[in-house]
């Protein structure tokens, strides 16, 4: 072994022996990358269903998949662009299912709000980020944001339009949300932004009307009020200064996930975007008002965005690429459990051994992705991307979450 890989290797077990102070704590085995789904155990009654499969007409990447069900039927949304990851022109498609196996062929649930070009030049964006009930209605909310190159990952950007200075992620100036209702037929409402004072569309693109427009005041009032609720906010938000948190440490800190524990504290899992492959945690007692500083967790991480919530009898489920290998992959995709929200005993494989990516693009990687789920008909529900190119939900049936091992 050379001495940078002893070195490497003895970094990697001092974080690990310093996640276990956490508050949150990781206490299952470690990931064995030369064995098989990385030596867990393989959860036998998980079914896996096709969303979306992508072709060069419609799109060949596909990610940040978002799931509901409402009103008995199950939505999902993904980011869609014909090539790579976050590149101009990149719109949102969305499918629907009455059992959660058999979808609909996907729809444009929001149009393109730029022309389709590389992700490396200046354009308008759209993420989906979150579906949202109200009033009898379910709405998808898309992100917007203008993509203005790489920026060495947190340097001041500046608005090439207005010369207005701002912090941006990845490049990026966020410009805030947007949101229409989609119903269980397919049938889309009106489109609207969930700020007062909306962009100018690009040069041959729609206009929508902004949060003031009073046949959507209230509704757009309503949907951000949900979106400020730790619970459900979404794990991106472009419309600050800084899309990060900072760790206790000074690491970067993105893409949370927040559960309530059985006491009411909240617990925020955020991914290390420095590369300790750990996730962090933050603490809330007062609903999210203000936050314990985020520390370093012995939780493994590929690193990728998880998700997290809480099963019908209370046990709390996180989803993601628990692992931590050298070469950062995201496979397989885990499922642990933890009976109080504090240590994580049980670990599953819902899905392992990824396909290779069939076409390239920018930021196109191999692995199942990105999870979102939700919980309904005695099943945990999880969406993802194959490769950021397809669209698969696995339904993990209750009973499979109820092994021996959790605490």
């Amino acid at each position: 072994m050379t001495l940078s890989k002893a070195v490497l290797l003895f970094l990697l077990l001092c974080s690990w022996v310093r996640g276990g102070e956490a508050p949150v704590q990781w206490q299952a085995p470690r990931p064995e990358e030369d064995k098989p789904a990385e030596g867990y155990r393989v959860l036998r009654g998980v079914k896996t269903h096709l969303i979306y499969h992508a072709t060069p007409e419609s799109g060949m990447f596909s990610h940040h998949a978002q799931i509901a069900y409402y009103g008995d039927h199950f939505y999902v949304s993904w980011s869609n662009h014909p090539t790579g990851e976050d590149g101009p022109g990149q719109r949102l498609l969305c499918s629907i299912s009455a059992d959660g196996t058999s979808w609909r062929k996907s729809f444009e649930c929001f149009p393109r709000f730029d022309k389709p070009q590389d992700p490396a030049v200046f354009g308008r964006v759209l993420t989906a980020i979150a579906w949202v009930p109200l009033r009898g209605a379910l709405y998808a909310v898309a992100e917007v944001d203008d993509r203005i190159g790489n920026d060495n990952w947190g340097n001041i950007s500046t608005d090439p339009r207005n010369s207005t200075p701002q912090h941006s992620y990845l490049g990026r100036y966020g410009w805030g949300r947007v949101a229409r209702s989609v119903g269980p037929d397919g049938q889309v409402g009106p489109i609207f932004w969930l700020v007062d004072n909306p962009p100018e569309p690009m040069q041959g693109f729609e206009a929508y009307p902004g949060a003031r427009d009073p046949r959507f005041q209230d509704a757009a009032a309503q949907i951000v009020r949900e979106l400020d609720n730790p619970l459900h906010m979404p794990a991106w938000d472009f419309r600050t200064k800084t899309a990060w948190t900072v760790g206790a440490d000074g690491h970067q800190l993105c893409e949370p996930s927040v559960y309530r524990r059985s006491d009411g504290t909240l617990v925020k899992l955020s991914r290390d975007r420095t590369g300790s492959q750990r996730m962090y945690v933050a603490l809330s007692s007062n609903g999210g008002r203000t936050w314990t500083a985020a520390e370093q967790t012995n939780i493994p991480d590929s690193p990728s965005k998880a998700t997290s919530g809480v099963l019908p009898d209370g046990r709390v489920y996180l989803v993601g690429n628990q692992v931590a290998k050298k070469d950062g992959s995201r496979d397989p995709l885990l499922v642990s459990i933890s009976s109080e929200g504090k240590t994580f005993r049980d670990v599953a494989v819902i899905r392992y051994g990824a396909p290779q990516v069939r076409q390239n693009g920018a930021a196109k990687s191999v692995g199942f992705q990105y999870p979102s789920a939700v919980v309904a008909r005695n099943s945990l529900w999880v969406v993802y991307s194959v490769g950021k190119e397809d669209v698969e939900i696995s339904e993990v049936p209750t009973y499979e979450l109820g092994g021996k091992g959790t605490q």
